[in-house]
């Protein structure tokens, strides 16, 4: 009987921890896709962040040119909009939000 009981309680970890169905594009990371996920960047990021944000483009993507960007706001909330080409001639949009980053800048004296 202990056996049994035993059995049973295995079986019934086992299924209730079986992993459910996940589709491919949920899977997809969308870090700096939009301003909703836009990497933050940190308020002691020197050069207003650029240095930054050219390092976690490089991370992420690897060899690209800078074509465009800006700044701008929204919701409270400030971002750079960076435009890049990479290296197989892909075109993208990487945003950062330089919100704490901004609020710490100072002009030079």
């Amino acid at each position: 009987m202990t056996r049994f009981l035993i059995a049973v309680l295995l079986l019934a970890a086992c299924t209730s921890a079986a992993p459910h169905e996940v589709s491919a594009s949920a899977l997809v990371d969308h870090s700096g896709d939009s301003p909703a996920t836009a990497i933050e960047v940190p308020a002691a990021a020197p050069d207003g962040g650029v240095e930054f944000e050219n390092q976690w483009i490089y991370e992420r993507y690897g060899r690209f040119r800078r074509t465009a960007g800006g700044t701008g706001s929204a919701e409270g909330r400030r971002y750079d909009v960076v435009k890049i080409e990479l290296a197989n001639g892909e075109q993208k949009s990487v945003y950062f939000d330089i919100t704490e980053n901004w609020k710490r800048w100072s002009p030079p004296p």
